[in-house]
């Protein structure tokens, strides 16, 4: 018996014991699973089931029901009741396509393999030319080669077209005006310090000093601090 949470091995219970117990325990799970497809789907389903050393079989839900669905099978035209059934021939036509198909993708796998040992030991230098390959392998090495430059090369453009805007030069700075002055105040030393002279007036004050250049343009109209 399966322990608890082990998947039990789907194969023909070879104990004549446990085979007939498994039967009595999972028959009436079998019959209670029908039920609950008939009444989900709203389909006509019927049980039959032969046990061992029974004359007569476990029919579900009644004789007369499972008659009436297994009549409702035969009367199908041929065509329809054996469309789903396959002959010996169309399984093993459907099973040598398969057999081909994993064929075809085991040498495709094959061919990749070989031809990237190839350009390995030409890049390792342990292969000088290609004379001693068969042409198919020459050409596909070929190939794949192209296809790589072909790779780098894409590559390479997506990378300078991201950098190219970082390389640019910066664009040009707009020309800013500045007010021209027809005459500067001249400045001059005076007893030690310096005068300015404008107009035969003297300034004796950095803040006069300072307005007079604020009027001229040359500073901006901040006062500053009176120096000890």
């Amino acid at each position: 018996m399966a322990r608890k949470g082990e998947r039990v091995k789907i194969q023909r219970i070879t104990d004549e014991k446990r085979r007939k117990a498994t039967l009595r325990k999972r028959l009436p799970i079998v019959v209670k699973k029908a039920r609950e497809l008939s009444i989900l789907c709203n389909i006509p389903v019927c049980l039959i089931a032969y046990r061992p050393g029974d004359a007569r079989p476990v029919v579900w839900p009644s004789p007369e029901a499972a008659s009436a669905v297994v009549r409702r099978y035969r009367d199908l035209p041929d065509l329809d009741s054996c469309k789903n059934n396959l002959d010996i021939i169309d399984f093993l036509k459907q099973r040598n396509q398969k057999v081909r198909v994993k064929l075809s993708n085991v040498q495709r796998q094959t061919r990749d393999v070989e031809i990237n040992l190839v350009l390995f030991d030409f890049l390792a230098g342990r292969r000088k030319s290609f004379d001693d390959l068969p042409i198919d392998i020459v050409t596909a090495v070929g190939s794949r080669v192209q296809d790589k430059l072909q790779a780098v090369k894409a590559r390479l453009q997506e990378l300078r077209s991201a950098a190219a805007p970082a390389l640019l030069p910066p664009p040009p700075r707009e020309p800013v005006d500045v007010p021209m002055v027809d005459s500067l105040p001249m400045v001059q030393p005076h007893n030690g310090g310096y005068r300015e002279l404008l107009d035969g007036n003297s300034l004796s004050t950095t803040e006069e000093m300072h307005a007079l250049f604020v009027q001229a343009g040359i500073f901006s109209p901040q006062v500053p601090t009176q120096a000890p």
